[in-house]
């Protein structure tokens, strides 16, 4: 009795791993899509193939100029702006320190002055004044490029000289 009820477990046992290979190696039904269009998709009122459209790209930065058309002007006596706003820096006075400062910057559309920068200086605090005064000057008349405002870069000397 024993070994028939073995028997009997072993076959079920056997037969239950066939019908589970069975169905794991059956292959699920396949759909298929709709078949594919020969023709490009076109704009039905023009008949115009509207493709895939370009990919968006960053806009430049605009360009600024060294010259122009119409370069910039100040709109007000520079030279009295100057002398006016200008301070002597002590340490230089003390170091009898003189000569010339060479600053370059640029003038925007509107006018404004930005990126101030000292090409050409003489130390003593000087190169560090006369940055000071360029950056608070009021507003300039911008560059012209084809009758449009347009960023001009603008490179001014100025002087420091002890008077006794």
């Amino acid at each position: 009795m024993r070994y028939l009820l073995i028997a009997t477990l072993s076959v079920a046992c056997l037969t239950a791993t066939a019908q589970t290979k069975k169905k794991a190696a059956q292959k699920p039904p396949v759909v298929e899509s709709a078949p594919a269009k020969d023709k490009p998709a076109q704009d039905d009122a023009t008949g115009i193939d509207p493709g895939t459209g370009t990919p968006l790209q960053t806009p430049q930065p605009p360009q600024v100029y060294n010259f122009v058309e119409q370069m910039p002007s100040p709109g007000f006596d520079l030279g009295e702006y100057l002398s006016t706003n200008m301070m002597y820096p002590i340490a230089a006075k003390k170091a009898n320190i003189q000569g010339r400062v060479t600053v370059r910057f640029i003038v925007t559309e509107d006018g404004s002055i930005s990126d101030v920068t000292v090409i050409r200086g003489i130390g003593g605090g000087c190169d560090e004044e006369a940055a000071r005064v360029i950056k608070a000057m009021p507003k300039w008349k911008p560059g012209k490029m084809t009758g449009k405002p347009v960023k001009v870069y603008y490179t001014q000397p100025i002087t420091f000289r002890l008077t006794d």
